[in-house]
C-alpha cells in the first residue's frame, strides 16, 4: 500500500508538471505588424494566407499615436514573448508594412526573439521617406513616429540592417508615399511589384511571394536593378 501511495503521488506530480509546461507546437510563428494609422485588419489577408500555408500567426496591433518607434517595438516584443511563453516555436518570422517594417527592424536590432528566422518588409521606408519629410511637421502631434521616418536623422535611416536575419524587401511601383529607391536596404533581397502603398500587403501575388520566402526559398522576382545606384 505504501508503494502504491508513492506511485500515485509521483503520477500526480508528473501530471501537474505537464499541465504547467508550455504547449509544444512544431510550426514556425509569423508576426505581422501593420502600418501607420492602420489596424491588424489591414493584415488579415496576409494572416489568412500564411495560416493556410501552415504557420502560426500573431497579428499585432499598436497605437500609431505612441511616442516613438521604440515604444511600439517594445510593445510588439512583449506580445511576441508572451506568445512564445505559451507556445514555443522553432523559428519566429516577421512581416511588416510601412511603419511596421521600422518597428520590426528596431526589434531585430535591439531585442530579437530567440530563433529569429526571416523577415519581409513591405513598402518599407528603409532610407526614410520624402513624404515623411513633407508632412512630419504637420502630423507629428497625431502620429509622433512619423518624425523618425524622415530621410535624414531618423530611426528608419539610422537602424541599418539587422544582423543575423535574412531579409526581403517588396516595394510598390506606384507607392506614392515611399519611393522605390527609399526601400533599398543593404543585404536584403529586393523585388518591385505593381501596387500602391496602401494595399500592397493585400495583393495575392505579394502574399505568395512572402510564403515562398518564409518557406526558405529565394524571393520571387528579386533583382538588384532598382537599388544598384542607391547602394552602389
Amino acid at each position: 500500500m505504501v508503494r502504491l501511495g508513492f506511485a500515485l503521488l509521483a503520477l500526480v506530480s508528473l501530471s501537474a508538471c505537464a499541465a504547467t509546461r508550455p504547449a509544444e507546437d512544431s510550426r514556425d510563428l509569423v508576426v505581422l505588424v501593420h502600418g501607420m494609422g492602420r489596424t491588424p485588419l489591414s493584415m488579415v489577408p496576409m494572416d489568412i494566407g500564411l495560416r493556410r500555408a501552415g504557420y502560426r500567426v500573431l497579428n499585432v496591433g499598436y497605437d500609431s499615436g505612441a511616442p516613438s518607434v521604440e515604444a511600439i517595438a517594445e510593445g510588439v516584443g512583449a506580445e511576441v514573448e508572451a506568445a512564445l511563453a505559451e507556445h514555443p516555436a522553432p523559428r519566429v518570422h516577421f512581416v511588416g508594412h510601412s511603419l511596421g517594417t521600422v518597428v520590426i527592424r528596431w526589434l531585430l536590432v535591439h531585442d530579437p526573439p530567440p530563433a529569429a528566422g526571416r523577415a519581409v518588409l513591405l513598402a518599407p521606408p528603409n532610407r526614410g521617406s520624402h513624404e515623411a519629410d513633407r508632412w512630419a511637421g504637420l502630423v507629428r502631434w497625431t502620429f509622433p513616429p512619423i518624425t523618425e521616418l524622415r530621410t535624414t536623422g531618423g530611426t528608419a535611416v539610422d537602424l541599418g540592417t539587422p544582423p543575423g536575419v535574412e531579409l526581403a524587401v517588396i516595394a510598390a511601383d506606384r507607392d506614392g508615399k515611399v519611393l522605390v529607391e527609399e526601400t533599398c536596404l543593404e543585404g536584403a533581397a529586393h523585388a518591385v511589384v505593381p501596387s500602391a502603398h496602401t494595399f500592397v500587403m493585400m495583393r495575392p501575388r505579394v502574399i505568395g511571394m512572402v510564403r515562398v520566402f518564409l518557406g526558405g526559398g529565394p524571393l520571387p522576382g528579386a533583382s538588384d536593378a532598382a537599388c544598384a545606384d542607391v547602394l552602389g
